[in-house]
């Protein structure tokens, strides 16, 4: 079961994409299988999916949220946009990524 809140999913997807992406690339220039029976691609790969993972992250939980007003006792309330997978937010998830990669 994935638990995800806004746009945390995209951690995910773009471990996914770095990941098939530098397999297409190790099997192009080392030839088949070669992803699967070297032990630096995969972690290449989880190393390679941190850096967009921390950009995309900062750009989504830095926006500022919308400020409303109570009428009752004009009590501000800030409302934002949390954007976590696994109940973490989204920028942690580039490092748990480099800690997976070492």
């Amino acid at each position: 079961m994935l638990v995800w809140k806004g746009w945390g999913l995209l951690a995910l997807i773009i471990l996914l994409v770095c990941s098939l992406a530098t397999e297409f690339f190790v099997e192009l220039y080392y030839g088949d299988d070669f992803y699967k029976a070297a032990s630096w691609p995969i972690p290449l790969a989880f190393l390679l999916s941190t850096i967009p993972v921390f950009i995309m992250s900062y750009r989504l939980n830095n926006k500022p949220g919308r400020v409303l007003i109570d009428p009752e006792n004009n009590e501000k309330i800030e409302v934002k946009n949390i954007h976590s997978f696994f109940w973490l937010p989204m920028q942690y998830w580039s490092l748990i990524l480099t800690g997976l990669a070492i």
